[in-house]
């Protein structure tokens, strides 16, 4: 990567990092508070959760930024927003599904027996493309990336500065939704444990909803 362009690098993630710290987190609440609101274990479990989508996040900065950079024009432009909305709501639409299933099955189970929402093997998947369709959707801040990353004709450097915005923007959310909101949960949870199952249908249907809305057009 030319060295010219690796001080603009700290700049990108710094960008990142603002724009985690207030657009982003809240952008992100709708999708991964019912989440949060219908899995158990608090902290210790949310990783879970986290890591998934925001590798999903991560993958989709890096490669707007490769694409940009090799065709020397912001590809963020060129995507069908419609197909971006559909990954999105689509992704939302399966966490919530994975989520009433989780919660019939247990309703339904005899003795007892727990089935872990975060290990059902689909719902990693789902919330990684929650995380690709999320960073894919158009915002100021990635725009001015990826608008760096084709002046730069270079599909590394493009690489480098998706990365470098998606680790700064990745930062704050995985925080607040990975301790704040993990803790709340729980302990929303533990107060209406006699509503638990309701709880859990209500964030799947929230879920559902926020999908089937965003496939409409109606979430931006």
């Amino acid at each position: 990567m030319p060295s010219q362009h690796l001080y603009s690098l700290p700049t990108v993630f710094v960008l990142g990092l603002v724009f985690g710290m207030g657009p982003c987190t809240i952008t992100c609440l709708p999708f991964l508070g019912p989440v949060f609101l219908a899995k158990h274990g608090g902290i210790n479990q949310s990783w879970k959760i986290i890591l998934p989508f925001s590798l999903g996040r991560l993958s989709s900065y890096s490669t707007l930024g490769i694409f940009s950079g090799l065709a020397g024009a912001s590809i963020q432009q060129m995507l069908d927003n419609f197909w971006v909305a559909c990954l999105l709501g689509g992704s939302t639409i399966l966490v919530g599904l994975l989520i009433f299933y989780r919660s019939y099955r247990k309703s339904g189970c005899k003795g007892g027996k727990r089935i872990a929402l975060q290990d059902h093997p689909l719902l990693p998947s789902g919330l990684f493309f929650m995380g690709v369709g999320m960073a894919a959707t158009p915002c100021i801040p990635l725009t001015s990336v990826i608008v760096t990353a084709a002046s730069t004709g270079s599909g590394l450097s493009g690489f480098f500065l998706g990365l470098c915005f998606g680790i700064g923007a990745v930062i704050v959310p995985a925080l607040v939704f990975g301790m704040g909101m993990a803790y709340f949960s729980e302990r929303i949870r533990q107060i209406l444990f006699g509503w638990r199952t309701r709880l859990e249908r209500a964030s799947a249907l929230l879920l559902i909803a926020m999908g089937i809305f965003t496939i409409g057009g109606a979430v931006g």
